[in-house]
């Protein structure tokens, strides 16, 4: 039996297994590390040019082959693979399907791959981690829990989710456009929430434009870290106690607080930036907080840490 033959044998059997394990969530890496396993090419032909025996042979590459998947899932983990272009390959695409995890705790539940997750009764907590680059974001209320979508389809676009004991659900969600922005469609993302759960959000938006208006929507604790963006924030009322966390990097943003609100601002830093301040009644330096009369719906602090940044802060 030929070396060669024997080797090729074995290559294809653990390509078949890695890609079944892959598509029953047992595993998970992406195919584009493979381009970065392009050294081990000249290993093999190294021992293929050495002389030595066939079964030496056979040994060594069997050796290279462990070895080059132990790499793969090792620079999985790390996250080593480019993903904004290793999702173009049609067999690293994100399906609709769902995985349950073992390496989960025992109390949680874990989705994969969806653009929208149902929405359950039972959940009365929601925490949206969302990043998005090159686009724009407009939220509206949808009878799912989430929902992503985009006019071109031509964007990757990723929710990973997790459901808690208590029924609180946990929302990675990833989107921009793949390629070049053809045209204006392209990367004008649609996000629709459901109204009825209390909504914790970490939005870290680079290059993009928002008009986010979260005013039907019981917010808890918003997080932005806005890069090289344009937003037009605006808070409701119906949550009793509103956390606000702004880092604004080379940014406009505007922040719309309801009348029937008392509102704090703290400017944590204010580097090269300008501030626009009104309907708030100016503490110290760099602390704001409104001048309410009577009986208020409730309390919505704000802190602002704006580099090269214009802020503006206003009442409806």
């Amino acid at each position: 039996m030929k070396s060669r033959n024997f080797f090729w044998g074995i290559l294809l059997i653990t390509i078949g297994i890695l890609w079944m394990l892959k598509a029953l969530c047992v595993i998970s890496f992406s195919w584009c590390l493979l381009l970065k396993l392009w050294p081990l090419i000249l290993v093999w032909i190294g021992i293929k040019l050495m002389p030595i025996q066939d079964k030496w042979k056979i040994i060594f590459n069997v050796s290279v082959l462990l070895i080059g998947i132990a790499f793969l899932l090792i620079l999985s983990n790390s996250k080593c693979c480019n993903q904004k272009w290793a999702k173009s390959f049609w067999w690293d695409r994100e399906w609709d399907y769902t995985c349950n995890h073992d390496d989960v705790d025992n109390d949680t539940i874990a989705y994969y791959n969806r653009n929208f997750i149902a929405y359950d009764e039972n959940y009365e907590n929601a925490n949206l981690k969302l990043d998005a680059a090159a686009g724009k974001l407009t939220f509206t209320t949808g009878e799912n829990l989430i929902t992503i979508q985009e006019k071109e389809s031509s964007s990757k676009i990723i929710i990973n989710s997790t459901i808690d004991a208590d029924n609180t659900v946990n929302i990675n969600a990833e989107v921009h456009p793949l390629g070049k922005i053809r045209n204006k469609n392209t990367g004008n993302y649609k996000i629709q929430l459901h109204s009825a759960p209390i909504w914790n959000m970490d939005l870290e938006l680079s290059a993009t434009a928002g008009d986010i208006d979260f005013s039907d929507f019981k917010i808890k604790k918003l997080d932005i870290e806005s890069n090289a963006s344009a937003l037009n924030l605006k808070l409701g009322n119906l949550y009793p106690d509103v956390t606000v966390n702004v880092e604004s990097n080379a940014s406009a943003v505007e922040i719309t607080l309801p009348h029937d609100m008392k509102c704090t601002l703290k400017k944590a830093e204010n580097n090269l930036s300008s501030f626009t301040v009104k309907g708030l009644k100016q503490e110290s330096k760099n602390h704001y907080i409104s001048d309410d009369e009577g009986e208020t719906a409730g309390v919505v602090d704000i802190i602002i840490a704006a580099n090269v940044s214009s802020v503006e802060i206003k009442r409806y």
